[in-house]
Order: C-alpha cells, then structure tokens, then sequence
C-alpha cells in the first residue's frame, strides 16, 4: 500500500512539476512576441531649403519657407545666398517656397530632408521663383 501511495505522489508532484515549467515556459514566449508587436517607431525628419542667387550678381529677396512654425518670410533685403533647417517634423509635411524678386537670373531652390538621424538627401533642386516636396519616405 506505502509503495502504490509513493508511486502516486511521485507522479503528481512530476505533473505538477511540468506543468508550471509549462506554464512558465510558454508566459515569457508569449511576452515577448507582445512586446515586440507593441513596439512603435516614430520616424524623426529634419528639412533644410537652400536658396542660391545665379551667377555674381545674383540676388533674391522677399520669399517665404513653409516652416513646423508656420511661415517663415524675408522681404525687401537682397541676398545672394540663403539656408535654414528645421525639424522635427513629420511625415506628409509639404515643404514650399517662393520667390517673388530676383536680380540676374532665376536662383536655385534646393530642399533636402533628413529622417532619423541620417544624412540628409537632396529631394528637390529647381531654378526658379517656387519649389515644393511633400515629405513621403
């Protein structure tokens, strides 16, 4: 009778014992496929514009830059040459700028944009009064 009752608790206490390995086992699995289906990467982009007058005696003046802040704008003072960044922005944000005077030639526009912490790219280089990008990558 002792032998059928030691033979008894030795198999449950084995049960038992698997299960919670189980149990255990298959809890921290599951954990981490949640984790990592739960993880959300939110891309970070930087926009640069870059305006160059043409040639020596080439200058601009009175243009606007969409901005994360709004407009930016410039009006009456004569430049060769002009360059700002800004950021953070978002994805779908439509970079424009406009030129409304110009001495010796349209300038070049050129937009370059940079997300997450990488290089930034050249998107758009245009001779002219206006370019635009609307941010899609």
């Amino acid at each position: 009778m002792k032998s059928h009752f030691l033979k008894q608790s030795v198999l449950t206490i084995t049960l038992i014992l698997i299960s919670v390995i189980s149990i255990i086992s298959f809890s921290s699995c599951s954990k981490e496929n949640t984790d990592n289906n739960e993880k959300v990467i939110n891309d970070s982009y930087y926009l640069k514009y870059v305006i160059k007058g043409n040639g020596t005696y080439g200058h601009f003046s009175n243009w606007t830059a969409t901005t994360p802040q709004g407009i930016y704008s410039n009006s009456g003072y004569q430049v060769r040459s002009w360059s700002q960044t800004y950021g953070p922005i978002f994805k779908g944000f439509q970079c424009a700028v406009q030129i409304n005077d110009f001495i010796s030639g349209a300038p070049t526009i050129e937009i370059y944009v940079s997300k997450n912490e990488e290089p930034f790219v050249l998107k758009v280089i245009k001779s002219g009064k206006s370019a635009s990008y609307r941010i899609d990558f």
